[in-house]
């Protein structure tokens, strides 16, 4: 066996010393340094012998290695001698199993031969050395390792005693508000569900927010999509499934699944605009939350600080319902009734994309409200008050009362505010199906039990609650609420990358470890490096969530600079100076290019605005 291969395998060159022995079988030239006696039992193991040790101990990752062999161990011994079957496979189970792994990678190495024009031998060793293993028992046992970890993880997290304690600690609030006591940082997770509108950002990374342009079958797509979540005869999640351009969720009626706040690579799941504006909504745009008592808590596991919460808007920006409405009349216009082009055909001054960028080119988050656009501002000293103030105090249509809010706000089918934001992939019109700030019911909700289950929460009547993350999908299928519940169990799982020392602790209580004068050390240097490791994860997270918070933060000043900036340019008939531009088109330009498209006729006074040196034409 080759001395450079470390596998996690028992049967490699470093595991080999650590074999399951009595301490009395181990040579005077090998003496045990480390050995376990398991509770209950007279039996001493020797895990290290004073060679494997010595050439170990001064290795910069020589602890690391210790910590993932006497993981290995007990994890092998417990399988194997205690006859763990508490979980999914027993041994026998697992042996049987890798034992077909190993023929399949045997055919695998055949199939390779055959259509590479290699030798099977080739192929084979390739297979081998792909998993840091000499031969097939050292293959085969490397599925069984693999196995039994995965099986005992699993276990870990269902069994009872813990499965509790490792919800509490991914959610990271009490039902009381406090916070949650653990070791790693929350998950914090929301359940959210969206309908994507895609449009492109403009090609010009510089122009980005104040130039963009849509097409007219863009413009109808948002203009269909909220005036049917307006129009109240339809669910989110049936408008998702009709106009959402996310396939994935658009067949889920929108359902995005759990959404977490996991930042250690220094990004998240989601792109900034989405998770960052729900975050931003929900902790300081939403009044109703202001005074939780688990505020703190929750904004501190967002990574929401004073230094971010400063530096946001003070406010969501409002955008009125009758922008959208405009869409949808303005969609096709590009020319006058005539099809004669305005202002040299200048795509910045289509009614449509005047619209876009006034309003909805906007990474903020954003919601919309029933009221008509704000007054236009063209002949104004301060021509960019016209985009301080988007929404006027009047209602734009009375009537559609069943969809909008007390605030005036828009609202799915169960009084969710929706929530809208501008990323690279177009608009998206979002939820909060389960939010953090009802903490007191996140336990059930998160359950990983069927509702044929014991244990699976009831409604007030006795009946299996629906109001679950299991639930939420009604389905007839069992198998369909499995998934979902697996889906809880496997963000549990993730959301502590330092999982493993809570198997590792769990373990190592049902043993006695035996230290030699020698290796004294050895303990603390591993408490030290599970400690160690898992301050250096917190930190990353943090570090992590600062960093996302600083991009968009940054995003939204850059935006902000760029939008407010106006400009004057030559007359060129006359050589006098233009009117004072904004780089965002004056509204009262959409207005008045409709008129020309409605009725040219009786506004042909208009076309002088559009004409070379007309006062529209410089936006062009």
């Amino acid at each position: 066996m080759k001395k450079s291969k470390l596998s996690i395998t028992l049967v490699t060159s470093f595991i080999a010393a650590m074999a399951l022995t009595a301490c009395n079988d181990v040579t005077a030239s090998k003496e045990a340094v480390v050995s376990f006696t398991p509770h209950g039992s007279k039996e001493s193991i020797s895990l290290f012998t004073d060679d494997v040790y010595n050439s170990y101990r001064k290795s910069s990752a020589g602890v690391n290695k210790f910590y993932d062999k006497i993981l290995e161990v007990l994890i092998r011994y417990e399988f194997k001698e205690n006859e763990f079957d508490k979980g999914e496979m027993n041994y026998k189970n697992i042996e049987n199993w890798a034992k077909n792994q190993v023929q399949e990678q045997k055919d695998t190495a055949k199939a390779n031969a055959k259509s590479n024009g290699t030798t099977y031998d080739d192929e084979w060793d390739s297979i081998l050395d792909s998993h840091g293993v000499e031969n097939e028992k050292g293959l085969r046992e490397h599925f069984i390792y693999d196995k039994e970890k995965e099986v005992i993880t699993n276990w870990y997290a269902d069994n009872t005693n813990n499965a509790e304690k490792l919800k509490t600690e991914f959610i990271g609030v009490n039902a009381d508000g406090t916070k949650a006591d653990s070791k790693v940082k929350s998950a914090m997770p929301y359940h959210i569900r969206h309908i994507l509108v895609k449009v492109d950002e403009a090609s010009n990374s510089d122009e980005k927010f104040y130039k963009g342009t849509i097409s007219e079958t863009q413009a109808k797509n948002l203009y269909d999509t909220v005036t049917t979540l307006a129009g109240g005869k339809y669910s989110f999640a049936q408008v998702a499934g009709d106009y959402s351009e996310d396939e994935g969720s658009a067949v889920k009626g929108g359902d995005v699944g759990i959404m977490t706040n996991t930042a250690t690579s220094g990004s998240l799941t989601m792109v900034n605009e989405f998770q960052l504006g729900l975050y931003a909504y929900d902790n300081l745009y939403d009044a109703n939350n202001a005074t939780s008592a688990a505020a703190d808590v929750i904004k501190e596991g967002l990574g929401i600080t004073d230094e971010v919460k400063n530096a946001l808007p003070a406010a969501a920006v409002e955008v009125p319902y009758e922008a959208f409405v405009k869409l949808g009349d303005y969609a096709k216009v590009t020319a006058d009734k005539d099809g004669n082009k305005l202002a040299n055909g200048s795509d910045r001054i289509y009614p449509r994309n005047i619209i876009w960028n006034k309003y909805l080119n906007l990474h903020n988050v954003f919601v919309i409200k029933n009221a008509k656009c704000g007054a236009t501002a063209f002949d104004s000293a301060d021509p960019a008050a016209e985009f301080d103030n988007l929404v006027s105090a009047d209602q734009y249509d009375a009537t559609l009362t069943e969809r909008f809010n007390a605030d005036g706000y828009l609202t799915d089918e169960n009084g969710n505010v929706i929530i809208g934001v501008r990323s690279t992939y177009g608009i998206h019109f979002m939820i909060i199906e389960k939010s953090m700030y009802e903490y007191d019911t996140l336990a059930d909700y998160y359950t990983t039990k069927l509702p044929t289950d014991d244990g699976y929460p009831k409604d007030a009547s006795g009946k299996p609650s629906k109001d679950t993350y299991v639930a939420y999908i009604e389905s007839q299928s069992t198998e369909d609420y499995k998934t979902r519940s697996d889906e809880i169990k496997s963000k549990i799982k993730a959301f502590d990358s330092t999982y493993d020392y809570r198997l590792f602790e769990y373990l190592s209580g049902k043993v006695t470890f035996h230290y030699s004068e020698s290796a004294q050390e050895l303990e603390g240097l591993i408490d030290n490096y599970i400690s160690n490791n898992r301050a250096n994860n917190n930190w990353k997270q943090e570090d992590g969530l600062s960093k996302v918070w600083r991009t968009y933060t940054e995003l939204l000043q850059r935006q902000e600079e760029d939008r407010d900036e106006w400009y004057t340019t030559k007359n060129s008939l006359n050589g006098n100076d233009s009117p004072k531009l904004t780089r965002l088109v004056s509204e009262q330009v959409a207005i008045d290019f409709f008129k020309l498209y409605d009725d040219p006729t009786t506004n042909k006074a208009l076309y002088t605005k559009f004409a070379e040196g007309g006062d529209y034409y410089y936006y062009a």
